[in-house]
């Protein structure tokens, strides 16, 4: 097979060069055309999961809970004539850009007044005479502040600092183009940081349009890092800039087709997808560096350039092709976590990672065919002496020292082990941002002000719309917003209970002593001016009644905002809140589901303690068992002894049921606080199941490449190693594990898997031609894949470095732990491997395992190259060479 393949890339080469070309520009334009960026948190949960669908709900009742852009100023002096107009100045301005619905600050604030002749409330701006004529800047400062509703939650009067809320359009944050409205408005806000100090930035929008324009720009500056180090790396390795410039060509394709495939699909630019391009930059290079070096050593053996291109792509290109499809698997393996943006990557990922292939083995060997045959000087890096010093130490080592390596690698198992157990798990949205970055301490400024940045919502759905304005409903929202009122980690709650509460108060002429519960005698009374008065704009400000309920759904929020907290600790708190809410709201749970759980074992008679006990659960049980029939239900109002003749039927225990679920409030916790932690819990265990399966995988590709269950265990350590050595790291030294630390595992794995696989198939090759020395088989393969190994393992360890100059502590650590994971690898497959290959050589050298399914070196092809000539070439070390025509 790969002779044809050989035949075919070199015959066909100005036809194979034309269809990359088109493919180039057809992925070029795509890449400059459709790329689009990825700015919404909480995606990493499937579709279908109940947090998802929890969020979902509330996105269609009540809006998006992140479409708020805060801009906070801390200043004594906002009350003064001039700045308190510079701040309403600095609203209307931002009023005016496209995308920008509505404005809420102190300066845009409504005031509601009684009417008592006309029975109606009013509303009026409370600064609306720029001239100060009407209210003097005491009297509006005064007037704001009378009203509790504002405090903690507009402004923070013992700090004094002030917000600006801008809600923005969800249709502006998620286009590309037009997100740049957030970066236009901070723009903006900054000259006035003259009047009132630093400017502070801080909302979702903040968050999602400013990271994704560093993700963008990081992947840019990755790419030309990859360049500049894979280069001189090259250089340093081959002395030869042809070498280079080959190599470079190869990977500049590999990296459009990569943006371009991207924009093809659909998948969106995000902090793991802006890591594909470099790396395909990583991956590539090791490819080219293999088939060079073997192009290389072929020269060197006979000098014939047709004849070594040709044996290059049919001794090597299985080899190649395995170690890409290993690595391939690595990433591949996150298909399986079920998360539609890891399954973005996963594919994009392996899918690049086959076209980095497919580039390599064409066009290496026809540009190579297109230049001339390398000279003597291109050749010494073969014969180098510390090339050949780093290949008799290794000799060394693991023919005389390999109780030393034995040891050694228990040592360091150990230690390992050790850390592992001393890892932390984490993950929160600005967990990955450095410590002094400015976001992260706009958020924290947040935090130390108003209690929280991250937005966390509480959903009540009351069933009946009577429920909602009873006393007791609205006494249970109000003692729900104390927990939270209680608790640091949350801000100022906000909910439809305030709104009544700043009614009672406008009613009492706005005494603040009557920022309290309507009292019944005043229901009445007060019912004639709520008829006539929209309380939408009851609070002027762009926080509405509309926000907070959503009477088709007899469904009602509570508004706040949470501490930036690890997502473990967020699960915790979810749980601890949604049991003190649930108890809050009902309080009978408890009791009815005792109950019925006894009812459940065949004790009926506790169906008359829940129906005696509860009068609403008996009312809505007859309703569901009478139905439309009115007569009937007419007679279970009279006797209520009736009922009982309806327990023994079979659909009177589902009936049951659905009345006591009907007696509760239902409660769901979410908010994109609740989605990105459960989102982070739920990809940490499927990266670990991902792992397991990589493991599998490639176990079972081994087992079909060698044919023997012991090569497989054997080949599985040496890689198995580095992944302990990884984890024994990040316990030590304190690396939490989170999903892009998690990635690490899989990635590492799948690519270090190669270098067993170029091993162990050049010994195998070995094998076959000298079963009487198996040592000399162990040495002959190390001589041969060493030093290959050993490029490509720097290469990827200084490839991956560059991701650790990333602002993205994620990045950051995944670029440190891969390198640090390939470089034990590196030296677990140079020097553990072939200890152990000498130990247990009559163990695992079977019959199966010297005859495979397929061989991933191919040998001695019997072509005749006499036959296979270039012309044209003026080159005194080889025949007449040319790169126009391979003859038959």
């Amino acid at each position: 097979m790969w002779r044809f393949v050989a035949n075919f890339i070199l015959r066909n080469r100005f036809f194979i060069l034309g269809a990359i070309a088109l493919i180039t520009v057809f992925f070029g334009y795509y890449a400059i055309t459709q790329l689009k960026l990825e700015n919404k948190y909480g995606i990493l949960l499937p579709k279908d999961s109940e947090t998802t669908r929890n969020y979902h709900k509330f996105k269609e009742y009540f809006g998006e809970d992140g479409g708020t852009l805060v801009i906070a100023v801390q200043t004594d002096s906002l009350y003064t004539n001039a700045n308190f107009l510079k701040w309403k100045e600095l609203g209307d301005s931002i009023l005016q850009y496209d995308g920008v619905e509505s404005i809420i600050s102190e300066a845009t604030l409504f005031t509601i007044s009684n009417n008592i002749e006309q029975n109606k409330f009013e509303t009026k701006r409370i600064f609306s005479d720029i001239t100060y004529q009407e209210k003097s800047i005491e009297e509006i400062e005064k007037e704001i502040k009378r009203n509790p509703v504002y405090n903690k939650l507009l402004y923070n009067d013992s700090t004094n600092v002030s917000l600006m809320m801008i809600g923005i359009d969800e249709r502006f944050l998620t286009d590309q183009k037009k997100s740049k409205v957030v970066l236009e408005i901070e723009k903006l806000a900054s000259t006035y940081e003259m009047h009132f100090g630093e400017m502070h930035y801080a909302g979702l929008p903040h968050l999602r349009v400013v990271l994704a324009k560093r993700i963008q720009s990081e992947m840019y500056i990755f790419i030309l890092l990859c360049f500049a180090v894979t280069s001189v790396i090259l250089y340093l390795f081959f002395r030869s800039m042809r070498v280079v410039m080959i190599c470079n060509s190869v990977v500049v394709i590999a990296v459009i087709w990569a943006i371009g495939s991207m924009s093809f699909f659909g998948f969106r630019l995000s902090v793991l997808m802006a890591l594909i391009p470099p790396l395909m930059i990583v991956i590539g290079v090791p490819n080219c560096i293999f088939l060079f070096t073997k192009f290389h050593q072929e020269v060197k053996d006979h000098g014939n350039k047709v004849k070594a291109l040709s044996r290059v792509i049919q001794k090597i290109g299985l080899a190649t092709f395995l170690t890409n499809f290993t690595t391939a698997i690595g990433f591949m393996t996150f298909i399986f976590t079920n998360s539609e943006r890891m399954v973005e990557f996963g594919l994009s990922a392996a899918l690049n990672i086959i076209m980095v292939f497919i580039l390599s083995i064409c066009l290496l060997p026809i540009f190579a065919s297109f230049s001339k045959t390398p000279k003597k000087k291109h050749l010494k890096h073969l014969d180098r002496k510390m090339a050949s010093g780093l290949i008799e130490g290794l000799i060394k080592i693991v023919t005389k020292k390999r109780v030393w390596v034995y040891v050694t690698t228990i040592i360091i198992i150990c230690l390992s082990v050790i850390g592992l157990f001393q890892i932390t798990a984490t993950g929160n949205i600005t967990g990955d941002l450095p410590k002094n970055d400015q976001i992260l301490n706009d958020v924290k400024f947040m935090e130390k002000h108003f209690g929280g940045a991250i937005p966390f919502e509480v959903m009540v759905d009351y069933k009946e719309k009577g429920r909602l304005l009873k006393r007791s409903n609205l006494e249970k929202i109000e003692a729900t917003q104390a927990v939270f009122m209680a608790d640091t980690l949350f801000s100022k709650s906000i909910s439809i209970v305030d709104f009544i509460k700043v009614v009672n108060m406008a009613y009492y002429d706005n005494n603040p002593d009557k920022y309290t519960l309507i009292s019944n005698k005043d229901k009445l009374r007060l019912k004639k001016y709520l008829d006539n008065f929209n309380m939408t704009n009851a609070n002027g400000g762009g926080l509405s009644v509309k926000e907070l309920l959503d009477t088709t759904q007899t469904t009602l929020r509570i508004r706040c905002q949470m501490k930036d907290l690890g997502s473990y600790e967020t699960s915790d708190k979810v749980k601890e809140m949604k049991f003190k809410i649930d108890s809050i709201f009902n309080p009978d749970r408890k009791g009815i589901e005792n109950y019925y759980s006894k009812f459940e074992k065949g004790k009926k008679a506790y169906v008359d303690s829940i129906l005696e006990v509860y009068p609403s659960i008996y009312s809505s049980l007859t309703a569901e068992i009478a139905g439309d029939n009115s007569d009937l239900q007419f007679r279970f109002d009279s006797d209520p002894e009736l009922i009982k003749k309806y327990i023994s039927k079979k659909q009177f225990k589902g009936q049951l049921r659905n009345a006591i679920d009907n007696e509760y409030y239902d409660i769901t916790l979410t908010g994109t606080s609740v989605v990105v932690s459960e989102g982070t819990q739920y990809l940490v265990f499927n990266l670990i199941t991902s792992l397991i399966f990589a493991i599998f995988m490639i176990g079972f590709l081994m087992a079909l490449l060698f044919r023997s269950w012991r090569m497989v265990v054997i080949s599985m350590l040496p890689n198995l190693v580095p992944l302990f050595f990884t984890g024994g790291i990040m316990g030590w030294f304190g690396i939490p594990l989170k999903p892009s630390t998690l990635l690490v595992f899989s990635i590492a794995f799948g690519i270090s898997v190669d270098d067993t696989i170029h091993f162990l198939a050049k010994y195998r090759q070995e094998l076959k031609l000298k079963k009487y020395d198996l040592k000399e088989c162990v040495i002959l393969a190390l001589r041969e894949s060493a030093l290959g190994m050993f490029y490509t393992s720097i290469i990827l360890f200084f490839g991956f470095i560059v991701f650790t100059f990333s602002q993205f502590g994620g990045t950051q650590a995944l670029g440190l732990l891969i390198s640090l994971t390939l470089l034990m690898a590196m030296i677990t497959n140079l020097v553990l491997l072939p200890s152990l290959l000498l130990s247990l050589e009559r163990i695992i050298t079977t019959k199966s395992f010297e005859e495979p399914y397929f061989e991933a070196y191919t040998a001695e092809s019997d072509i005749d190259w006499a036959d296979l000539e270039i012309e044209g070439e003026d080159d005194d070390d080889t025949e007449a060479n040319s790169t126009k025509e391979i003859k038959d």
